[in-house]
């Protein structure tokens, strides 16, 4: 049969630990694997793909990243959640290496997908419906498979006059929700995942419970930036926010304009800036090319409200744009304008830390980015930067107000960016070279910035790269032991944390090594 196939894609058994002690290099065993996928062919018939066939070759390669394009020993791809979590049943009782795929869009290669082992894609569970108050929640809501992305979802709610707290680039799926999850509104409504009102949760003892403030509010928490620790979410249940049009959309400004840029958010982020005029939004960025010399940066804008020339946003939107447009419009418009992000022809990398916000931070992160490249990739043909994301206090309270989460950030600290550096190439021989480059440039940053007392000791989950550990950051590191504890209990054989590749509970687990 088909599946003897998987003899030929044969691993070295067990975990093997890499240099960073944070990171942990997950090998599955052969024989595991393939009596674990015989055992789902016999179960599902209809629902396992292997090596060789068309429907193996599109979920494998469903990732923006190409890196990330690995060969699980098969795939399985349930019509139903009550089929996923029969099938997690069935790879927990074969001790194999397995894990879980929605949107696809994180780039840490060997998280979402795997070399052998199982690969499970939500591609079926594709549900939206919105349900109307009166309800349990108190709220209407949108139900909504993970197999979405958020184009798919500001579409649906838009016909009926709602939005929700989710992704701001079109094509990202519905993981973003487990590492936190930042949103167009979160100076008003927190982080995305404070907006989810229930989890619908397949469990390792194969299970399929659901979860909410009343039900497992201890769960609940944890799964608010606790990623892949826990179970396979089978349906996230979210809150649905009325909302108009608004102002926004996507635009590039010229390379020599790009001090003008950096100055523009400088005052953006400081007090009395736009970011404290919480209907204003912003997603920028600032790249460079290392084989031609040349700047490039833009954003995306989103202001609530259908003022034409927002006050907040003048700084940015009075730099001449070279490409783009902004207007009053639909905020689904908005995202769609994102789609360029979407192509999935070429390898990504990102790493991420967090300074305070204050007069030197833009100026800083730019230099050390620009610096670090002109040393390590002089001539390399690749794209490099950093999205400079703004975080208020507002966003931070807001996170509170609406329930807490595992990530617990005190707005006493005050206001912040996260610096996620990105890089983006097509040979695969750069890997080891854009890798230095990244972590040369968080070094040297996280220094500058320490030694002028603007580290914030806090990294976001959703920009994190390999062997970094940003579950051991959240509450400043006293979140780690409640979530372990959670773990634990919904968990009691750490399934989720040897079997399953992520950011684990103060490590990170990774296939394809």
């Amino acid at each position: 049969m088909i599946f003897f196939k998987l003899m030929l894609l044969g691993s070295l058994a067990g975990a093997v630990s890499s240099r960073d002690p944070r990171s942990v290099c997950l090998k599955s065993d052969t024989s595991q694997t393939h009596t674990a996928c015989s055992a789902l062919l016999h179960a599902f018939p209809r629902q396992v793909f292997f090596p060789g066939t068309e429907n193996y070759t599109v979920e494998s390669t469903a990732f923006w990243d190409q890196a990330a394009w690995l060969q699980p020993g098969c795939i399985f791809q349930p019509f139903t959640a009550h089929n996923l979590a029969q099938g997690v049943s069935e790879l927990v009782k074969r001790n194999v290496t397995f894990t879980a795929r929605s949107g696809g869009h994180m780039p840490v290669t060997g998280h979402a997908s795997l070399d052998n082992g199982v690969m499970v894609a939500t591609t079926h569970l594709n549900e939206k419906t919105l349900v109307r108050t009166p309800n349990p929640y108190g709220a209407d809501y949108l139900r909504a498979g993970p197999a979405f992305r958020w184009e798919e979802v500001y579409s649906f709610l838009e016909q009926y006059g709602f939005t929700t707290a989710g992704g701001r680039v079109s094509s990202v799926g519905s993981s973003l929700l487990l590492g936190g999850g930042l949103s167009y509104f979160s100076s008003v409504h927190g982080w995305a995942a404070n907006n989810v009102v229930n989890y619908e949760v397949a469990l390792a003892n194969g299970s399929l419970i659901n979860v909410n403030a009343k039900s497992a509010p201890d769960l609940f928490w944890a799964l608010k930036g606790g990623s892949s620790n826990f179970g396979i979410i089978t349906r996230y249940d979210l809150r649905a926010i009325p909302l108009g049009k608004v102002f926004g959309g996507t635009v590039t400004w010229a390379s020599n304009d790009t001090q003008r840029y950096l100055d523009a958010q400088t005052a953006f982020i400081l007090p009395g800036g736009g970011a404290e005029d919480d209907r204003a939004a912003i997603m920028p960025n600032f790249g460079y090319s290392p084989l031609t010399g040349q700047n490039n940066s833009g954003t995306v804008f989103v202001f609530n409200g259908s003022d034409p020339n927002p006050e907040a946003l003048r700084n940015l939107t009075s730099i001449p744009i070279t490409s783009g447009s902004f207007s009053v419009q639909n905020f689904s418009s908005v995202v769609a304008t994102t789609s360029g992000y979407a192509a999935r022809d070429r390898r990504w990398s990102f790493y991420v830390t967090a300074v305070k916000s204050a007069p030197p931070t833009m100026n800083m992160l730019y230099h050390h980015m620009r610096m670090q490249a002109d040393i390590i990739l002089s001539g390399v043909n690749a794209t490099v930067g950093a999205a400079v994301q703004p975080i208020t206090v507002n966003h931070l309270k807001a996170a509170q107000k609406n329930g807490g989460d595992a990530i617990d950030l005190d707005p006493a600290q005050g206001p912040f960016v996260i610096a996620l550096y990105y890089a983006n190439w097509y040979d695969s021989t750069l890997d080891p070279l854009i890798k230095k480059w990244e972590l040369a440039t968080i070094a040297a940053v996280e220094k500058d910035a320490k030694a002028r007392g603007l580290y914030y000791p806090w990294k976001f989950l959703n920009d994190a790269g390999q062997a970094q550990d940003p579950i051991a950051t959240y509450g400043y590191g006293k979140s780690l032991p409640r979530l372990r504890a959670v773990s634990k209990r919904y968990d009691p054989k750490g399934i989720f944390q040897k079997n399953v590749p992520g950011f684990k509970l103060g490590s990170e687990l990774h296939s394809g090594c």
